[in-house]
């Protein structure tokens, strides 16, 4: 079978996600990927799920929606969220990579 096509220099540098923010209310979520897609930043969204007895502590939510970008696009996806509203930004909780 053949060799693949290595992007890059280092392998180990390939597909290196990193978490940009997560929240637990999915409008927000899908608020935040849209103005990802409007802005053609590559993005993943997840979820993680909540364990029962750490709900009352995220006010009964049951899952974190997770938004993970590609690190060398992060500074790019970090500008894009200060877009959003104040009000819907205060609910996102972002990373510092």
């Amino acid at each position: 079978m053949g060799h693949g096509l290595l992007l890059g220099k280092n392998p180990r540098h390939i597909d290196k996600d990193v978490e940009l923010c997560r929240t637990t209310n999915e409008t927000i979520s899908n608020h935040a990927a849209n103005l990802l897609i409007e802005n053609q930043i590559p993005f993943t969204r997840n979820w993680i799920k909540i364990p029962f007895f750490q709900r009352e502590k995220y006010a009964g939510a049951e899952q974190f929606y997770v938004i993970c970008t590609n690190r060398n696009r992060y500074g790019q996806a970090r500008r894009t969220l200060d877009q959003m509203d104040s009000g819907l930004r205060r609910r996102l909780i972002v990373s510092n990579y």
